[in-house]
């Protein structure tokens, strides 16, 4: 079964909004979590794990600017040693989020798993979905994760960033004006997952690569793909906006693509997006 298909169809069952937080009467919900067997990295300690999933949460609020508030921890762990490290990382992240930590639930099983909820105040109410005529605008700094994740036992100063970023994530981007952004994600499963969830009914081009210049020359030395990097990555947690074309673009963000009228597709190079961005669950 495929995993996008199964969670639209509950989304619908429940009359819900396909968004990535949950309003309600001016307040938005988000609950985040994963498994140490599918998503802690070799690099990571149990701190590091706790704090990547208080992060994961926080970049979904954040992204539809939010004001996050208040933060519950749910943890399953074989022993208490590591749930006692995961619950300091995620009191860590916390605190430099600036995020209430007000308690959550402790559990003993065979798997690490952690869950994060957040509730903040929603003064705006933000989809996914952009519309045709706007520009699609981002943080230039794909493909660093993409890098982590294959040579992370290398010691190259570009592939020390990607380890950073994955390790502790901080999604503290500044905001653009939100009366400029018609629709927002962040990308935790890939930029090429954020373009084809945002490509509903309308096409998006993309026409050059937010990607930094050291991270082109790597590829380029160690003939990789650029475009699996940069649209096959995840866990980058940085944000997409879609803005009306009237907006100024300022630093750190710049365009990278447009929106279209047409039946939703993402372009790129000419021809379709042949990246979808990550999925626990495969098709059978």
């Amino acid at each position: 079964m495929d995993e996008k298909k199964f969670l639209k169809g509950l989304i619908s069952a429940l009359g819900l909004e396909d968004n990535d937080v949950v309003y309600i009467d001016g307040w938005a919900l988000k609950i985040d979590g994963s498994a140490a067997s599918t998503s802690k990295l070799p690099f990571q300690t149990w701190r590091d794990f706790g704090w990547r999933n208080v992060a994961a949460a926080y970049s979904d609020i954040r992204v539809k600017y939010v004001e996050p508030l208040y933060m519950l921890v749910s943890v399953t762990a074989p022993r208490l040693e590591e749930a006692a490290e995961i619950i300091e990382g995620a009191r860590e992240a916390a605190t430099r989020l600036s995020l209430r930590y007000v308690g959550g639930d402790l559990n003993q099983g065979g798997d690490v798993v952690v869950d994060v909820a957040i509730i903040g105040r929603a003064t705006y109410r933000i989809g996914r979905t952009p519309k045709p005529g706007d520009i699609l605008v981002t943080i230039p700094k794909f493909g660093y994760t993409s890098l982590a994740y294959r040579y992370w036992r290398d010691d190259d100063p570009v592939v020390a960033k990607g380890v950073e970023m994955l390790k502790r994530p901080e999604p503290l981007w500044p905001l653009p004006p939100p009366e400029c952004v018609t629709a927002s994600m962040d990308s935790s499963d890939g930029l090429a997952d954020v373009l084809w969830t945002m490509a509903n009914g309308v096409d998006i081009i993309v026409e050059s690569l937010p990607v930094p210049e050291e991270v082109l020359s790597f590829a380029k030395e160690r003939g990789l793909d650029i475009g699996e990097l940069v649209f096959n990555g995840g866990e980058e947690f940085l944000p997409v906006f879609a803005i009306r074309r009237d907006c100024d673009v300022k630093e750190p963000y710049v365009t990278f693509a447009k929106v279209a009228e047409g039946r939703g597709v993402v372009w790129w190079d000419g021809r379709e997006l042949k990246w979808r961005g990550w999925a626990y669950f495969r098709t059978s």
